[in-house]
């Protein structure tokens, strides 16, 4: 595994650190794995929440998906130029922004430090 891999920032397990919460399933969560699209339709008793409790809850969301999204294009950098070794940092990076661009996935700023590494 490469450096770009384990620089990644870990998943921690779902939930906060508050030992009485009780998180609750909530359906509408949809996924594609082979053609990697997905889909999110909440149902009406979360239309229904007041609107700060929603607020809060996409924040929680949001920041976990961060996570998934921050792991998953450390991978994919590490996927795409784990194999041209003899790449320059650069090279690597311009390589690994075209093919996100082709493919319309954003690259968060902050990232060329972690696939400079490889």
């Amino acid at each position: 595994m490469s450096e770009i891999a384990r620089s990644s920032v870990q998943a921690g397990r779902a939930g906060t650190s508050d030992p009485d919460e009780f998180q609750m399933p909530l359906p509408g969560l949809f996924a594609d794995l082979e053609l990697g699209r997905g889909s999110v339709l909440l149902s009406d008793e979360f239309r229904h929440c007041p609107s700060l409790v929603k607020l809060q809850l996409l924040r929680d969301w949001q920041r976990s998906l961060a996570r998934y999204r921050h792991e998953a294009m450390a991978q994919f950098a590490h996927e795409l130029t784990g194999g041209s070794p003899g790449l320059a940092a650069s090279e690597r990076m311009a390589l690994f922004r075209s093919t996100c661009e082709n493919l319309r996935i954003e690259v968060p700023s902050g990232f060329d430090a972690l696939t400079i590494e490889s």
